[in-house]
């Protein structure tokens, strides 16, 4: 498995985009300066040009009217995602083969058990010497090794080192389970210092050190540093068929916002991705 692929982020008409054969798709990141009209075409156009199946687009709710006119579809959606306003994903396809989900039925049922156990137990405690803290860039080689064990293909490159140091240098906190100078576990904090969000990413655990809830004691110690940072909306993007990383969400109080079909390259080949999130700071119901 080649593990140093990847699809590259770059600008157009000033938003920022990842593209690439990797996940064969273009995914809209931030909307940022373009005009929404324009830019959907614009997508529509480089995907054709590309060869890519599917458009992945995250815009704001005022701007989303353009994308819908234009083809896209709602996949899911997060209230207060942006300051005043909600968030939506969207989705255009341009092969049906990357619409259709053959799966969809046991997607539908993992979420409809899921969502009633919330918070329905507490977290094995951490066993005695195990201790969660911060990564620092020296900590970049073991991170790489330990994503290239647990992933045999993520949308992003985590396996190399080099990444994850520029990572820790622009707005992503990781975070690690340790035990005697060895990580066991690892987790990351992508922060949106302007909208106040966090997207809580990364999740690894290799399968030696699995059933410990390692990925939930990483996950609240994320919500307490969010907390401390005054970030108000933590939300994550995670795999459609895994059981136990939806249940995390699920119990710590996430909210389930909808599916990306067929979304990313992740685990060996491209999954669908389920979307849940969760008000951290501030008044309201966290359903919207």
């Amino acid at each position: 498995m080649n593990h140093s692929a990847s699809d590259v982020i770059t600008f157009l008409n000033g938003a920022t985009i990842q593209h690439g054969s990797y996940n064969q798709r273009i995914y809209l990141m931030d909307l940022g300066r373009a005009d929404p009209g324009k830019l959907a075409r614009k997508l529509i156009c480089l995907a054709g040009e590309k060869g890519y199946s599917k458009i992945f687009a995250k815009v704001p709710d005022s701007q989303a009217s353009p994308f819908l006119v234009s083809g896209f579809r709602l996949e899911a959606e997060i209230p207060f995602f942006y300051p005043g306003e909600g968030a939506r994903f969207l989705g255009y396809y341009l092969e049906s083969k990357r619409r259709h989900e053959p799966d969809s039925e046991s997607l539908d049922e993992l979420v409809t058990k899921l969502v009633p156990r919330k918070q329905n137990r507490p977290a094995k405690p951490l066993p005695e010497k195990i201790k969660i803290r911060r990564c620092t860039p020296e900590d970049a080689e073991a991170m790489a090794a330990i994503y290239r064990s647990v992933f045999p293909t993520y949308p992003f490159p985590i396996f190399d080192p080099q990444y994850l140091r520029q990572s820790m240098a622009n707005q992503v906190d990781f975070f690690c389970v340790e035990q005697a100078n060895r990580l066991l576990a690892l987790s990351s904090m992508e922060k949106d210092g302007s909208a106040k969000n966090v997207e809580m990413t990364d999740f690894a655990t290799p399968a030696k050190h699995r059933g410990k809830d390692f990925a939930r004691h990483l996950l609240a110690r994320m919500e307490r540093e969010m907390l401390l940072k005054k970030y108000r909306l933590a939300y994550t993007i995670a795999r459609a068929k895994s059981p136990a990383m939806n249940l995390t969400f699920a119990r710590l109080g996430y909210v389930y916002a909808g599916r990306l079909a067929n979304n990313t390259n992740i685990s060996g080949k491209i999954e669908s991705m389920n979307v849940w999130y969760k008000k951290i700071r501030g008044s309201g119901k966290t359903h919207g």
